[in-house]
């Protein structure tokens, strides 16, 4: 936190905060060393038990930050404790509202989630790198499966998205694994980036590339066509009306939203009216 960087040590809650999600950690490369290489073969859970844990951790750095004295803070110091305060409450008043975000969806689903920590965010630099990338990609499908029970659990309470997302959404999914393997951005990256890499040799990028083809189609093309067969049905059952009011929280959803997103205290109507003006 804030006080640890005035006092020029490592800022403990934030290595603490990273440590906890590989995902971040990786894409930063915020630690080095061993620690770093643990994560960097890892892939971040989107369990509920995961999220549940992350607003634990946020508590816990609520609680950290409340026991300072800002006020010897320097203008500097000051605003990263507030801002670091104003992202942990949003952390934490998320809570009640875990089971209204539906995990597939086309723009910020699990199902792109699961893609852009790895073609977008993986450094590849040396060899050891895409051994990790690799390591990786053997975790998709598990997360995937995660993601999988996690959506069948929230279906079950009728809480699901507006039909054309959910069509939107099958579709994308089905793009994504309707080339072979061989073809898929999983695979392609990783070539890619291993060309610029300049310590692995071409049977090294033969056989990783042959590795990460073999758990695409074995694995992550399966559990992606399980989790399309989990929505198909709900198609059926769901409607067009898209609004967060059709549940019975929308409207505290709605204002923690406007809050997460604005930074605003101002109501919905309020903003409206900004809108009609």
């Amino acid at each position: 936190g804030p006080r640890a960087y005035a006092e020029g040590r490592e800022p403990e809650f934030t290595a603490e905060w990273i440590r906890a999600n590989p995902d971040q950690a990786t894409g930063t490369r915020y630690f080095t060393g061993e620690e770093q290489r643990r994560l960097e073969r890892q892939l971040t859970p989107v369990t509920r038990a995961y999220q549940l844990s992350r607003i634990a951790l946020a508590k816990k750095g609520l609680a950290g930050l409340a026991a300072f004295d800002r006020s010897r803070l320097s203008d500097t110091d000051r605003a990263s404790a507030e801002l670091m305060q104003w992202q942990l409450e949003r952390v934490v008043q998320g809570e009640p509202y875990l089971d209204y975000f539906f995990p597939f969806e086309q723009f910020q689903g699990v199902n792109i989630g699961l893609v852009t920590p790895l073609t977008s965010s993986h450094p590849i630099v040396v060899e050891s790198d895409a051994n990790n990338y690799v390591a990786r990609l053997a975790q998709v499908a598990t997360r995937m499966n995660e993601a999988i029970e996690e959506a069948r659990r929230i279906a079950g309470t009728g809480r699901i998205p507006p039909r054309f997302i959910l069509r939107l959404t099958i579709t994308q999914m089905q793009q994504f694994i309707g080339t072979p393997a061989a073809e898929n951005p999983y695979v392609t990256v990783l070539a890619s980036k291993m060309e610029s890499a300049k310590d692995i040799s071409a049977a090294k990028r033969d056989s990783l590339k042959g590795e990460a083809e073999q758990i695409v189609s074995s694995e992550i093309y399966p559990a992606w066509r399980k989790a399309i067969a989990l929505l198909e049905p709900l198609v059926a059952r769901a409607t067009d009306e898209a609004g967060l009011w059709r549940f019975d929280k929308g409207a505290e959803i709605y204002a923690y939203n406007l809050r997460r997103y604005t930074t605003t205290t101002m109501s919905a109507d309020e903003i409206h009216q900004i809108g009609l003006q």
